[in-house]
């Protein structure tokens, strides 16, 4: 009897199959793999960093409110200057920009090697330093995200994105763990150093890409005026909006754990910090964060259908909430990292499918603005809430609050109701998240 299921026609081959997907058919674009290369070795360096820059807050002031206040100081450029960065990113070469910020932050991490190697640091040094490098990053990232859409064709774009994305948490993942053997061994100056170094990457790559990165329009338009527009659009476009405020409340209150890392570890999962085993634990909690968001990326290629990702939003935020509930009393490592692995996933899902999306619905000449108001959310408002409830945590330290515990676990039960809040806002509007296309 002849068979059905056509079994003599040949079978594609694996190159075939390889041809076919998006991932590889993204990497076969040149400048998109300068691009997420040279992202690679910076956002490293960058992990690198924070791995020896929240040790050695944490041990100079012992205080979990002050590892807050650092990253306020990185955020707060963000959310006084972040919308009309967006307005530079429109009109300005993006090339120019990209190399002159990276030029900028490898000065920073080279002067903080050498306070820290010749014991000259201060804790207002490192606000100081924070500040600035928030200042320039705030003009960075919209440029550096908004580049995507320039090498890469519009039909691969949902797939290049998370993609992009990935520079950041596969760095989440090597550069935490890289700079917690440095911070054991060698020390802290030691990984200011290295970060300092692997800016050169990015420089090199954004130097060799070919794509015209000149803006798009060259037509004189007052700067306040391009604000204006830019904020005016992203309010009004009510999908936009809806994503805009979902994206606020993750920022505000779902975030706000990881800065307070090593205070979550000596608290917590009574790990000392200045232990090996404690410096270790710090390197292996950021992992954990970046393996889940790695892992959520490598799906998001594969999803196109702009239908569903509205849904995937609300559930991401739910789940969120639901674990930093049960996060904030899981005192065995082998329960918290993997918690934080989901976590990871799940705030960036959200982060990520934001971020495609508005650049998919933005137009051209409003994209850059449109990303702002993306990053401004995300990084703008961030601090106030590491801020609040970082101070919360350190208000409560000697109080009980029953189930709420005290400290760094009172300020995550907080977080986690107020996340879950914001996915029954996000379920509220599902009508609108329906329609994303």
């Amino acid at each position: 009897m002849e068979s059905s299921s056509n079994s003599g026609l040949p079978k594609p081959g694996w190159k075939a199959k390889l041809a076919g997907n998006p991932l590889a058919q993204v990497f076969s674009i040149r400048d998109f793999r300068l691009l997420w290369i040279g992202a690679f070795f910076s956002f490293t360096g960058s992990w690198v960093q924070n791995v020896c820059q929240g040790y050695l807050i944490y041990e100079m002031t012992k205080d979990e409110s002050k590892l807050a206040y650092v990253s306020a100081a990185n955020s707060i450029p963000f959310f006084l200057f972040g919308l009309a960065a967006g307005s530079l990113v429109d009109t300005r070469d993006k090339r120019h920009i990209l190399i002159g910020a990276q030029i900028l932050f490898a000065c920073a991490s080279l002067y903080m090697a050498a306070a820290t190697h010749f014991r000259f640091v201060s804790y207002e040094q490192v606000i100081l330093v924070s500040f600035m490098l928030g200042t320039i990053a705030c003009v960075e990232a919209p440029t550096r995200q908004s580049v995507v859409s320039r090498v890469v064709p519009v039909e691969f774009l949902s797939a290049a994105i998370p993609i992009q994305a990935m520079t950041f948490n596969t760095a989440r993942i090597i550069g935490p763990a890289i700079g917690g053997v440095l911070l054991a061994n060698v020390g802290v100056p030691v990984g200011y150093l290295v970060n300092a170094l692997t800016f050169m990457a990015l420089i090199g790559c954004v130097a060799a890409m070919r794509a015209d990165l000149s803006p798009a329009t060259t037509e004189r338009v007052p700067f306040l005026t391009l604000i204006k527009e830019g904020i005016k659009y992203t309010w009004n476009e009510r999908r936009l909006r809806t994503l805009l405020i979902m994206e606020s409340v993750t920022a505000l209150f779902g975030i706000f754990y990881i800065p307070m890392m090593p205070a979550y570890i000596d608290q917590v999962l009574k790990i000392p910090n200045e232990t090996p085993a404690g410096k270790l634990a710090i390197g292996n909690a950021y992992t954990a964060i970046g393996v889940g968001a790695l892992c959520t990326l490598l799906l998001m290629t594969q999803i196109t259908d702009a239908k569903r990702k509205g849904r995937f939003i609300t559930i991401g935020m739910a789940v969120s909430g639901l674990v930093l509930w049960v996060l904030a009393s899981a005192q065995n490592p082998w329960l918290a990292f993997p918690l934080m692995s989901v976590i990871g996933a799940c705030t960036v899902l959200q982060f990520n499918t934001t971020n495609a999306l508005f650049q998919t619905i933005a137009p051209e000449h409003l994209r850059g603005r449109a990303l702002s108001a993306h990053i401004w959310a995300l990084n703008g408002l961030s601090p106030f809430g590491v801020a609040i409830l970082g101070t919360v945590a350190r208000q409560s330290r000697d109080s009980s609050f029953g189930v709420f515990g005290s400290g760094i676990p009172l300020a995550m039960h907080i977080g986690a109701c107020l996340m879950i809040c914001g996915a029954l806002y996000g379920f509220a509007n599902r009508g609108v998240l329906r329609d994303l296309t």
